[in-house]
């Protein structure tokens, strides 16, 4: 038995996280197209009419979820991006102070 390292296969990075929730952004859209199409081309009971009509609100409601999602992920790799850059950033400026205390000296 594989030792286990508290992460999963569903484990996804804030790389892949961004990539995912855009996929389903996607598919939801698609979905609500065809939802919105089927509304306005079919002749269809009052009762479908109405079930068609929650189901486009809570398709829409799920848009929403995903699109603030979204945004909050992209934020999130935003800060993580600066946080790296500024610690190479760090990182350079002492290497560089040590160079120019020690000089050539190693």
């Amino acid at each position: 038995m594989p030792p286990t390292t508290g992460w999963s296969k569903n484990t996804k990075t804030l790389i892949q996280m961004p990539t995912a929730t855009e996929a389903a952004l996607k598919s939801t859209y698609c979905r609500l197209e065809t939802i919105e199409h089927k509304l306005k081309t079919e002749n269809l009971s009052e009762n479908k009419q109405k079930l068609l009509q929650q189901e486009v609100e809570e398709v829409r409601k799920l848009l929403k979820t995903h699109e603030d999602q979204l945004a909050h992920l992209r934020t999130h790799n935003r800060a993580t991006f600066v946080f790296v850059v500024c610690l190479v950033f760090i990182i350079f400026a002492v290497y560089m102070l040590y160079i120019l205390v020690k000089g050539d000296q190693f």
